[in-house]
Parts: structure tokens; C-alpha cells; sequence
């Protein structure tokens, strides 16, 4: 059997993974693929991690450059994550004629071009199917199996912390920040959770995505984003009462010669595919011309999840190095990608609204705001007003038909400066 050798560098949640899947499943991956892959060397800046690393074959390293010069190591495997030093890690395997897999998500997004430049040029594979969606092989989905469709939309739940919440607000009728504990309590969250609850993480992502259907490159700071925290039990009862779920949703859509692509709290018909995808678990939802409608489907996070697409990538590598070539025959395509333009400004969407407005119960409360929907264009279809505290602080809750973005804006500033609204009101978009 053919032997490929393997650097790891980062020994976190996903690194250790990666190591344990290999050492455990190694026999059944060589049985499938005639490929044996060796771990021949490991990098870590925590001694406690290197040190869970029993097999005394394999060599522990406090440095990077020790795996990066190791001209026996084909495929350098890099899982600290962020940017730096990610990125010098990376273009520095490359430019030592490794191939490179990462589930780096934040740097394949901002940094993809000089990547794939060095990548190219010296005829050499960059996987990074671990970057979006875990264990969904969304990425060589869109790459191989679609390649041929002409992909309209992608609508994504890319943050498994995010769905959970979603999730145990619903189900328990609870806080956000309640639900928010219970995520950090169970591991689901991190200690400080700003990347995933923002939105962030899911437009690092939508990113990725958006550069291999579309060939659109976006940073991800410029997509448009939102987060979940002013999401409220009531948000996530009312819509349901009106046949819509509450998902934060990453989207990436055609309209006409523009590319919408956008990240926020979105109300989803009940009957829509992703609309039934709870707790941790990610989904992608992709349309195109050929393929129609496909949902994948799967854990978004965790150990397990991430090392089987960070596995998948290797053994694709693995079985070129072994049966095909060193090098990367088929070379990525970098003039598909464009720079970023066509993308629809957010203040020219036209959707539906859903609106919770937190106003003092007396009269003319709803004509007024009425009458600041209809100055800015927009038109109700529906309104809500189950509580009666005169006097009091009650909800109000209006849907509207398709409105412009920069209209809803205007109205919603106009209403929350009024002496009757007592709490930022809460707009979600309606996707239909």
C-alpha cells in the first residue's frame, strides 16, 4: 500500500480529532482507498496537549517550521484557526510544496486569493470542506455535483450555538440570555459567544459559499449582518402562530444582475425545508436550474462532525499523491471569482416585515403608527394586538406586504422616536 505523511499543526477540539479519527478508522481507510495515512508529526504551543499524544512514532513539536521544513511531510493539516499566524503557516507549506487542509473558515473567507495563488502556482491542493457546515460536504457539493447548475439561491443555518438557542427559546419559552447559559453550560457556546450570536461566524461562511456558487468575492464584513439577541420568546410564538419559524439565516440569492447576500433573524414558512432543522444541527438549502431544490442536512460542529470533513479532504489529497501525481493537476479556476460589485444594497431589498412594536396602550397608538407605515410605502397585512393594559406597555405585532429596506428604516426610526414606544422595536425579514 501507498503512505502519505501527515503534519498537524493545532491540537485543540478538532486537531485531537483529527489524530484519534486517523489512529481509530486508519485500517478502514486504507481497506477503501489503498492508502495508509501516517501522522508523522505534530505542533502545539501547549505542552498538555502534546503530551496527549502517546504513540512515541509520532513527533511532537513546539514549532511550526518543524513540520513546514519537513521534506517527508506531503500534507500539512492546519487547525489553530483565526488569521495569524494561520496564514504565514499556510503560504509558507505551500511555498514548501505541501498541501494544505484547514477548516479555517475566517481566513479561507478574507484571505482565499493569495492562498490559491501560491497554491496554483505551484500546482498544489488547498482543502477546506471543514470550513462551512462541519460534516456537510456542502463545499464539494457545490464544487463537483452542481458544478454543471446554475445556482439561484443558497439559504443557510451555518451556526449550530445560534440554532440551539433559536431552539431552547421556543421549547422552554425562555430569556435569550437564559438560552444563552444553558448553550455555554452544555458546551454548545463559547465563553465569550460574539462571534456566533452576532452573525458573524454564519457570514464568514455565507462568504465561502457565495465565492464558489456565484464566483462573487465579498469580505465578510461588508455582508450584510445581523444577530439573534433581540430575538424573544413572544418573536418566536407569534410566528408561529402565523405558519413561520424564526431561523438565523445566512442567504446568498440572484435578483435580477445583483447577488443579494445578507445574514440576520429571517421568518421562514413552517412548510419550508429548513424551517423543521433544530438544536445544533446546520443546514444548506440549494436551488438551481438543474438540480432543482436540495436540502443538506447535518451537525454543523463538534469533534467528530468536523474531523470527517477534515478526514474526507485529506484522503482526496492522499489518493492524488498516491495513484495521480504530487501536484494538483486541475488547477483552480481564479478568474471565475470577481471582485466585489453587483451586490444588492440592503436599503434596496424588497421583502415582507414581520414588526414588534412595545408601545403604552391608549388611544391612537396604532393609527400613528399606521399612518408612519403608509408616509414610508409600506402597507399592512396584518396586525396583532392580543394584550389589553391600558396605560400599560403592551405589544403590538404588524406584517407587512413586500416593503424596501430604506423605507422600513426611515418608518421604524420615526415610530421608535415617538413618546408612546417604550422599547426598540424588533423587525425580522420574511423570506417567502
Amino acid at each position: 500500500m501507498k503512505s502519505v505523511n501527515i503534519g498537524i499543526i493545532g491540537l485543540g477540539t478538532i486537531g485531537r480529532g483529527v489524530y484519534s479519527a486517523i489512529k481509530s478508522n486508519g485500517s478502514l481507510i486504507a481497506k477503501k482507498t489503498g492508502v495508509v495515512l501516517k501522522v508523522k508529526s505534530v505542533c502545539d504551543t501547549d505542552k498538555k496537549a502534546l503530551k496527549s499524544i502517546k504513540d512515541k512514532t509520532v513527533a511532537k513539536q513546539f514549532s511550526a517550521d518543524a513540520i513546514l521544513l519537513d521534506k517527508d511531510i506531503d500534507i500539512v493539516v492546519e487547525l489553530i484557526g483565526g488569521v495569524n499566524p494561520a496564514k504565514k503557516i499556510i503560504l509558507s507549506a505551500l511555498e514548501n510544496k505541501k498541501h494544505v487542509v484547514t477548516a479555517n473558515k475566517e481566513l479561507i473567507s478574507k484571505h482565499w486569493k493569495p492562498i490559491f495563488d501560491v497554491a496554483v502556482r505551484n500546482n498544489l491542493f488547498v482543502n477546506f470542506e471543514a470550513s462551512v457546515g462541519g460534516a456537510i460536504p456542502v463545499i464539494r457539493v457545490i464544487q463537483k455535483s452542481f458544478i454543471a447548475d446554475d445556482i439561484s439561491t443558497i439559504y443557510g443555518i451555518l451556526n449550530g450555538t445560534t440554532n440551539f438557542i433559536l431552539t431552547e427559546i421556543l421549547e422552554k419559552a425562555c430569556a435569550f440570555k437564559t438560552a444563552l447559559k444553558s448553550a455555554q453550560q452544555k458546551g454548545i457556546a463559547e465563553k465569550n459567544p460574539e462571534l456566533d450570536i452576532s452573525g458573524k461566524d454564519s457570514a464568514h461562511k455565507l462568504a465561502i459559499l457565495s465565492l464558489l456558487a456565484f464566483g462573487r468575492y465579498v469580505s465578510p464584513g461588508n455582508i450584510y449582518t445581523e444577530g439573534i439577541s433581540m430575538i424573544e420568546a413572544q418573536d418566536l410564538s407569534n410566528a408561529g402562530k402565523w405558519g413561520y419559524s424564526i431561523k438565523l439565516l445566512a442567504i446568498a440569492k440572484k435578483d435580477g444582475g445583483l447577488l443579494q447576500l445578507r445574514v440576520h433573524p429571517t421568518l421562514l414558512k413552517a412548510t419550508h425545508l429548513l424551517s423543521g432543522v433544530s438544536g445544533t444541527n446546520n443546514a444548506i438549502f440549494v436551488k438551481g436550474n438543474l438540480v432543482g431544490e436540495s436540502l443538506l442536512l447535518g451537525k454543523g460542529a463538534g469533534s467528530k462532525p468536523t474531523s470527517t470533513s477534515v478526514l474526507g479532504d485529506i484522503v482526496e489529497i492522499a489518493r492524488q499523491i498516491a495513484f495521480v501525481s504530487k501536484r494538483n493537476t486541475l488547477p483552480y479556476n481564479l478568474d471565475y471569482a470577481r471582485e466585489e460589485k453587483n451586490i444588492k444594497k440592503i436599503e434596496e431589498l424588497e421583502v415582507p416585515f414581520y414588526t414588534r412594536f412595545s408601545v403604552i396602550d391608549r388611544p391612537g397608538v396604532l393609527a400613528s403608527i399606521s399612518s408612519i407605515l403608509a408616509k414610508n410605502s409600506i402597507s399592512i397585512a396584518n396586525v396583532s394586538q392580543e394584550e389589553r393594559k391600558e396605560g400599560k406597555t403592551v405589544p403590538v405585532v404588524i406584517l407587512t406586504h413586500k416593503a424596501k429596506e430604506g423605507n422600513m428604516r426611515k418608518a421604524i426610526a420615526k415610530i421608535n422616536a415617538m413618546d408612546y414606544v417604550t422599547k426598540k422595536t424588533v423587525v425580522i425579514r420574511i423570506e417567502e
